[in-house]
């Protein structure tokens, strides 16, 4: 009986217990920091989001609340996210398809693979300062940042401190996407990428990427690659400067007569590389134009560029300050001079009456003295009648006492009175300080400055006061972050390029030259036209309507 009953129930093994119990204390242990770590999407208060200690961003988040859950995902989204892919139903796939469609992240996409998207995307956590992605390190995903921003780093060998030392290459913001890369070539994270604060995205798998996202990335890698190679300069960049640049560079499509860049138009600091299409350099140029004589006379009208200085002006601005130095110097000399004459004279005149001390001073020696330290100020024209004049000695000696006591506030001048009195009072303003006011005879012209062709490139820094580029064809652009070409500026070849542009490309004064040079050989044809015509005998029958109509419209566009 004991041998059935102990061949009925084998005895556990005790290694096999503890396995277990391990790993059951290890999936609770990670069950524990999964629940930690997502506690704080878990809040369903919005206001919650920012602190709960912080009172001021409380009341920030109670203000803008509203406009704040249109823009999140809720919840109920998240939770939903978050559940297996294999289990989710169609209703609720659908469902994340609207959600996701209105996404920012998503809507580079078209309908059908947002629908693929929405069944196998899922929703990720992380708290500021947390690494989403390290360097080298085996990729595994690709991500959407849907809310926060991050920032994206890389190990660099440092020459001088014989080190590596992490370098800030850029951040990313909501709407964005990284990680795409390792995927795409197999190869490891080629940078880190960090929280700056709380931030939510959205992750796609691996095995994902491949069915669903891999077809569109890499036709949007290969027609970069092939743009770049259309230009010799990325010629002697290596395969992880070509990665690169396809992570950075953006493709536009332009229509005819649609501003490129110019006009507060255009992406800033971005150099734009001409594939295809063909697009010129409009300028505006206001020109002042007078009459005399039957003849037109043409100047130029540009307030933001400053006159040219002579050598009189030169030694006039940093010269002329030492004669008027010496000029003052002089004055004060004489005038403290005078000072002391009077001075003397009162003091002679109040002993020899007896009244007074000798250490007093009389009011004019002190108005003098008070008017010689006077500061600028603005300077008011006062024009009044008879019945004033009786003030204006009081006027003077409470200027002067507001003048001594250092007071910049305004001092009153004459008390008020019951009876009516005429005033006038003009205030002498500094020059330059008012608008100024355009001529009446001035006309704008647009003059095209140059076209560009296939091949060309603009955005370096030259020139764009007062001029845009508009396309005359469909263009297609490759756009690159100036900055980024800075950084691979091999031989020198994107400053050369810049001042080949700004030598090449017209300035307003060569523009104004070519424009009068146009004018007057106009005049002078017309006049010639008219001469020849008025010697002739014959009639001449020909009227406008017998001139081509090709003719005439050249004849009346401006130059």
């Amino acid at each position: 009986m004991a041998s059935r009953g102990g061949g009925g129930k084998k005895e556990a093994d005790p290694e096999e217990q503890m396995r277990k119990k391990f790993r059951a204390k290890c999936l609770f242990r990670a069950l524990g920091r999964l629940v930690m770590a997502n506690a704080y999407w878990l809040i369903e208060a919005v206001d919650h989001y920012e602190g709960v200690e912080d009172v001021k961003r409380r009341v920030q988040q109670a203000v803008r609340g509203k406009a704040k859950k249109k823009q999140l995902l809720t919840i109920t989204d998240k939770a939903l996210l978050n559940k297996p892919a294999d289990e989710r139903t169609e209703q609720e796939k659908k469902y994340i398809y609207r959600i996701i469609g209105g996404l920012k992240c998503f809507k580079r996409y078209p309908n059908h693979v947002k629908k693929k998207l929405a069944a196998v995307t899922y929703f990720k956590y992380y708290g500021p300062g947390r690494a989403i992605v390290r360097q080298h390190h085996e990729a595994h995903a690709l991500y959407f940042i849907v809310a926060g921003d991050v920032i994206v780093s890389q190990m660099i060998f440092d020459e001088l401190l014989q080190q590596y030392v992490s370098i800030e290459v850029g951040s990313m913001h909501s709407g964005d996407m990284f990680g795409e890369v390792s995927l795409l070539h197999n190869i490891p994270r080629t940078a880190t990428v960090t929280t700056v604060g709380h931030c939510e995205l959205l992750a796609l798998m691996k095995e994902d990427f491949k069915n669903i996202l891999q077809a569109s990335v890499q036709k949007q890698w290969d027609e970069v690659m092939r743009a770049m190679s259309a230009f010799t300069y990325f010629d002697a960049l290596d395969e992880v400067a070509r990665r690169e640049g396809c992570i950075v560079a953006k493709m536009k499509s332009y229509e005819p007569t649609e501003t490129l860049l110019g006009d507060g138009v255009g992406i800033a600091n971005f150099v734009y590389f001409i594939l295809s299409g063909r697009c010129q350099m409009i300028e505006t140029m206001q020109v002042i134009i007078t009459k005399h004589l039957g003849h037109s006379f043409y100047k130029l009208y540009d307030p933001y560029v400053p006159k040219e200085e002579s050598e009189q002006d030169f030694d006039t601005k940093y010269f002329g300050a030492y004669k008027n130095l010496k000029n003052s110097k002089e004055s004060h000399g004489s005038m403290s001079g005078d000072l002391s004459s009077q001075m003397k004279d009162s003091v002679t005149r109040e002993t020899s009456k007896g009244r007074g001390s000798i250490l007093k001073m009389p009011s004019s020696v002190k108005q003098m003295r008070h008017s010689g330290s006077m500061k600028r100020e603005s300077v008011q024209i006062v024009v009044e009648n008879d019945d004033t004049k009786r003030a204006s000695a009081a006027s003077t000696v409470s200027h002067a006492m507001g003048e001594r006591s250092g007071s910049l506030k305004s001092q009153v001048l004459l008390h008020p009175s019951d009876q009516t009195r005429e005033s006038v009072r003009l205030s002498v303003v500094p020059e330059g300080l008012g608008a100024q006011r355009p001529p009446a005879n001035l006309h704008t012209y647009f003059m095209q400055v140059c076209q560009f062709n296939p091949g060309s490139s603009f955005g370096f820094g030259e020139n764009m006061r007062d001029r845009r580029i508009v396309a005359l064809t469909p263009v297609d652009c490759m756009l690159l972050p100036k900055i980024w070409l800075m950084q691979r500026n091999t031989a020198n070849i994107w400053t050369r390029i810049q001042h080949y542009l700004e030598k090449k490309i017209p300035t307003k004064k060569q523009l104004f030259k070519s424009f009068t040079e146009e004018r007057r050989w106009r005049e002078f044809r017309d006049q010639i036209v008219d001469d020849v015509v008025a010697r002739s005998n014959t009639v001449n029958w020909t009227s406008l309507h017998d001139v081509p109509y090709s003719i005439r419209m050249d004849e009346m566009l401006d130059i």
